[in-house]
């Protein structure tokens, strides 16, 4: 199952895994020594930090991380964007897709919240069922592959991973956010609050933050235009 996993990983040209978080809740992340950590395992001021949406799982599995595959769920960013008042930076955490492989991984061709978790499940065919030509989606909807489709998407734009224990601070690959200025805030916030921002790689595009240029770009087998930030 492993084996599988990780080889079509390789032959889809999969590399990276999106989490995304609230601005504010960067620092933590980095700051703690031991990455992302599922709601579970945050300590009751450490919540506080948190926009209350990610402490809700209608999935059920609180001891999980939701990720998706290469590009983040656009969708349900700009739901949870909406609800923030104050705060609207959001950060997209790019993370090593070899725990794709790992035992403990679930997967879920759907939003992995659809029937409080009902889609969810473990192995190569929930892997794979993630790249079905046919998914189905919410309210009656079918979502299904474009002949151009890049091939290391999954075939619904909400398709999720569920990560177990943690997201290590070795595994983050870069930081991607919405436009140079905020990658300039970003560094600057984190440098401040004693955060080592010397081996931090920052990515901004814009894309990955607008639900349906993201969507159509995938489907058209384009690549959002990515471009490293440095300080």
């Amino acid at each position: 199952m492993i084996d599988s996993i990780r080889n079509d990983v390789a032959s889809r040209g999969i590399t990276r895994l999106c989490h995304f978080t609230p601005s504010r809740s960067l620092a933590h992340i980095l700051a703690g020594g031991v990455g992302v950590l599922p709601s579970h395992l945050l300590e009751e001021e450490d919540r506080l930090l948190f926009n209350p949406t990610d402490l809700q799982r209608l999935d059920g599995h609180t001891n999980h991380i939701c990720c998706s595959i290469e590009y983040p769920n656009a969708w349900y960013l700009d739901r949870v964007r909406k609800g923030e008042i104050l705060f609207r930076d959001w950060v997209v955490i790019f993370a090593e897709p070899s725990v794709l492989a790992v035992e403990g991984t679930l997967f879920c061709p759907r939003n992995a919240a659809a029937g409080y978790g009902a889609y969810i499940a473990a192995g190569y065919d929930a892997y794979a069922s993630m790249f079905a030509q046919s998914v189905a989606g919410a309210y009656g909807t079918v979502r299904s592959r474009t002949l151009l489709q890049l091939p290391c998407s999954p075939t619904d734009d909400q398709a999720e991973v569920l990560v177990a224990d943690s997201i290590p601070l070795e595994s983050i690959l870069a930081l991607g956010v919405s436009s140079e200025t905020q990658a300039q805030m970003e560094h600057v916030r984190l440098d401040i609050l004693g955060i080592d921002v010397s081996k931090l790689q920052f990515v901004v595009c814009p894309t990955l933050f607008d639900k349906n240029a993201l969507s159509s770009s995938i489907r058209a087998g384009r690549r959002p235009s990515e471009k490293p930030w440095t300080p």
